[in-house]
């Protein structure tokens, strides 16, 4: 008997290309799935024993330590809808508005990882720094939402426009007072200075800008900046 019988393996369960994203995979193993997209994990299942350890589990835990209650997140860049899933489960009152400017994004968060089951999540298909810049045209208003999060990447591209001045000034009108703006940024080795010279323009517009480094797997860490308005 080979020692490897019986032991799950990952398969791919769906894989298509997209015009914004590029190559896009569904991964399972056993009963965790993985959305992929040019062989970096942008999302995971809600209810792996991983998640709580990853980005995800850091940005919702930074949540709790900074609010008992949420009334309203907006959220930037949907995946999987990782961070749709969590922040429900833990705040049940809330709604959340999610942006995602690729359709076939939307279509395997809801056919693949339930976002179809979310009550209280309305889904803009557009481009998110078109939404930031033109909020009245999306029935978005200033000060609307406790948390503003910024998770805008294709694959590892961060868009230009989300660096700039009109961006960030823009987003900012949109966080309630006493509210939160967090980014999501990639900090592999190659993406470090760039990433750090982002945090010291953040910090031009917020007062008291942080940064948490959370490690990933095999060194595809993250960095969660953030700033109360």
């Amino acid at each position: 008997m080979n020692i490897f019988t019986g032991l799950l393996s990952p398969k791919v369960i769906y894989e298509t290309e997209s015009k914004y994203n590029g190559n896009i995979k569904v991964v399972e193993f056993g009963d965790v799935r993985r959305l992929v997209v040019d062989n970096i994990s942008q999302s995971i299942s809600p209810h792996s024993p991983h998640t709580h350890k990853l980005y995800w589990g850091k940005m919702l835990h930074l949540l709790k330590e900074n609010f008992t209650h949420l009334n309203e997140v907006l959220l930037l860049g949907l995946g999987g809808a990782t961070l749709v899933h969590l922040i429900h489960q833990e705040f049940p009152d809330v709604t959340t508005t999610s942006v995602e400017i690729d359709q076939t994004m939307v279509d395997i968060a809801n056919n693949y990882f339930n976002l179809s089951t979310v009550a209280n999540n309305r889904i803009i298909v557009d481009d998110a720094l078109r939404v930031v810049i033109e909020p009245h045209n999306f029935n978005i208003r200033e000060n609307q939402f406790n948390v503003v999060i910024v998770d805008i990447y294709v694959g590892e591209k961060y868009p230009d426009l989300g660096k700039t001045g009109n961006f960030i000034g823009n987003l900012k009108k949109l966080v309630a007072p006493e509210g939160m703006i967090i980014f999501n940024r990639i900090y592999r080795e190659h993406h470090q200075e760039e990433v750090n010279i982002f945090i010291e323009y953040v910090s031009e517009f917020f007062s008291d800008v942080k940064s948490l480094v959370v490690a990933g797997y095999t060194n595809s860490d993250n960095v969660l900046i953030y700033a109360k308005v």
